[in-house]
């Protein structure tokens, strides 16, 4: 549950700091989503939208057209950045979540108030989409948009872009805190280069290499260890 405090404090900021910003054709939308989706925790797209709307149907598909508009999703993540809740020593949690086909790259500010908050998410085709033969028709569909997509950018490629594109419209990188999976090499490389601070979970067999020696991680000598993986010193 939401902690009442931090629950208050959000509303009065959107009162004097968001909905003045947002254009007038979208502040019915931006109601309905924080009603819906941003005060309360979340159930499902349409059994949140069915909370705060009497008719199922007229709320289900005012989720439809909240999640459908892009246009909108894009000024709000805008006005988002503009309300200051993501600092430069900010820690921004970032995993995965998997629905219906999709996976969402979801990165949330911790607030230490109770709740952490969502300041980017972003949605590419999932792994795991049926393939077999006598699949349903949708599940075909989106195997072969996943594979055209998959052409253009690949799973690692997305996230990767992603994350660089929340660290461009802050200005800044936050620091991020991953669970396991992300501790791939090409995203260990480009947070590294790209001078961002990070922290990343990984799995006690993982191999590293340290005083030029190779060993797991669970036998290091200390929890505070300098390491060598991916030609880094990390």
């Amino acid at each position: 549950m939401s902690s009442p405090s931090i629950v208050r404090g959000i509303r009065t900021r959107i009162q004097n700091q968001l909905l003045p910003a947002v254009p007038s054709r979208w502040r019915p939308q931006l109601t309905f989503g924080l009603q819906a989706y941003g005060l309360r925790a979340f159930q499902s797209a349409s059994g949140n939208a069915r909370m705060v709307v009497a008719n199922s149907h007229t709320g289900i598909r005012k989720a439809e057209r909240l999640f459908q508009d892009t246009a909108f999703t894009g000024q709000l993540g805008s006005v988002f950045d503009q309300l200051g809740l993501v600092k430069p020593n900010s820690y921004v949690n970032v995993d995965h979540s998997d629905m219906h086909g999709l996976t969402a790259l979801v990165g949330a500010v911790q607030t230490r108030k109770g709740r952490a908050l969502p300041c980017m998410v972003e949605t590419t085709y999932a792994h795991h989409i049926p393939a077999h033969e006598d699949a349903a028709p949708h599940w075909k569909r989106l195997r072969a948009a996943m594979k055209a997509a998959r052409r253009q950018q690949t799973f690692t490629e997305h996230t990767v872009a992603s994350l660089q594109g929340l660290a461009d419209r802050l200005g800044f990188w936050p620091r991020l805190v991953f669970d396991r999976g992300f501790g791939n090499k090409s995203i260990v490389t480009h947070l590294h280069e790209a001078g961002a601070t990070y922290y990343i979970r990984l799995k006690a067999g993982r191999q590293v290499e340290c005083d030029g020696e190779t060993t797991e991680i669970k036998t290091l000598p200390s929890k505070d260890a300098l390491v060598h993986m991916y030609d880094l010193s990390v």
